[in-house]
């Protein structure tokens, strides 16, 4: 779930910083139509591009901040990367102790960590 979520921000973030570019682009012609107008003193009429900058700058911070937090979000769970370190010092504890790989194998896949175990399949089972 976890590599899921990161995934689907970074792709909106992608999208929505896309979005901001050409919003941007959109709003620089506009700039540029409008000071073209003042120069040339005429009275046409130009639309004020303050909305589209404010939208931009909205979508410009609301892409940022997705791209950001997807990047920065960890693929797996606190509960998997925990169960994984402690898989690997068992298996480095039984190393250190003189078992061969096939039983330190045996010793991470039968060892239970009090911290690890969901205290739900406990109640359920009693």
């Amino acid at each position: 779930m976890m590599k899921f979520s990161k995934t689907l921000l970074v792709v909106l973030g992608v999208v929505i910083s896309l979005a901001f570019a050409g919003v941007m682009i959109y709003v620089v012609i506009q700039v540029n139509q409008l000071h073209a107008v003042a120069i040339a003193n005429r009275s046409a009429g130009f639309m004020n591009p303050r909305n589209w900058m404010l939208i931009g700058a909205g979508l410009g911070f609301l892409g940022g901040f997705m791209l950001g937090l997807g990047l920065a979000l960890p693929s797996q769970t606190f509960k998997a990367r925990y169960a994984e370190l402690r898989r690997a010092e068992e298996i480095v504890a039984a190393k250190q102790t003189g078992l061969d790989r096939a039983s330190a194998a045996d010793v991470a896949a039968t060892a239970t960590d009090e911290h690890v175990a969901d205290p739900r399949r406990e109640s359920e089972a009693q």
